[in-house]
């Protein structure tokens, strides 16, 4: 399996930013873009974002060249692949849920589809189903993920 990346590595904490705009957005700056305009955008950045993390598993699955070839290899590829697919799902739940019902709702459910999936990733990490120093780098986005979401959550309720 190959290292991650150098790029990999800023890509993904790039990936934050818009995270962090839109929660500052939301919090601290007066603008004139509408509240609920800023939830949807993070909001759907959020689903996207699970996407993004759902497609990192199935381009392991999918990856063609093995050094190792064992019996369980294809029960493995069939765990990866639904592992790709779920938190797709669960991003277009929450945005279904914030488009149709409320955006804060939609913010909750990505709160916990991101816990959910970092808790799948690091038992995909301990089987050596992911690039050395992915998980690092994962714990990081995703402590930042969590904070704005739970930022934006807090601030909007209270």
């Amino acid at each position: 399996m190959k290292k991650l990346p150098f790029l990999g590595v800023v890509l993904m904490l790039a990936g934050v930013v818009p995270y962090v705009l839109c929660t500052c957005a939301i919090v601290f700056y007066d603008s004139h873009v509408p509240v609920p305009n800023l939830l949807m955008a993070e909001l759907f950045y959020g689903a996207i974002s699970l996407s993004f993390l759902g497609a990192v598993h199935w381009g392991q699955a999918l990856e063609m060249e093995r050094t190792i070839i064992v019996a369980s290899a294809a029960h493995t590829d069939h765990v990866r692949l639904l592992a790709g697919v779920v938190p797709a799902l669960l991003g277009w739940v929450a945005a279904c849920t914030g488009f149709m019902w409320h955006p804060l709702a939609g913010i909750a459910v990505l709160i916990a589809a991101f816990a959910l999936v970092a808790m799948a990733e690091r038992a995909a990490w301990r089987r050596g189903w992911v690039p050395p120093g992915y998980m690092g780098v994962r714990w990081i986005v995703t402590a930042v993920t969590e904070c704005c979401l739970l930022m934006v959550l807090l601030v909007r309720f209270l």
